[in-house]
């Protein structure tokens, strides 16, 4: 299993669903902006990235939020 693959498994696992839908709004998914914040940290702890302050408000998406992680580690 690739890296991106284990933080999408994860990621679903903590949202509690199935699979993640990358059209699907984070506030769809009942994330609040704090959420967001949340989660990314534990991704910067446990996958050593980094996430700008103004980037984590710009993420509107699941498909946001990945293509931005996929970039970081790439």
């Amino acid at each position: 299993m690739s890296k991106i693959e284990e933080i999408r498994k994860t990621f679903a696992e903590r949202l509690g669903v199935e699979s993640l839908d990358d059209s699907k709004g984070l506030k769809d998914l009942g994330l609040d902006s704090l959420d967001v914040v949340e989660l990314c940290l534990d991704l910067e702890e446990t996958y050593n990235i980094q996430f700008e302050t103004s980037e984590l408000a710009s993420f509107q998406t699941i498909g946001d939020l990945f293509a931005s992680i996929e970039k970081k580690i790439a």
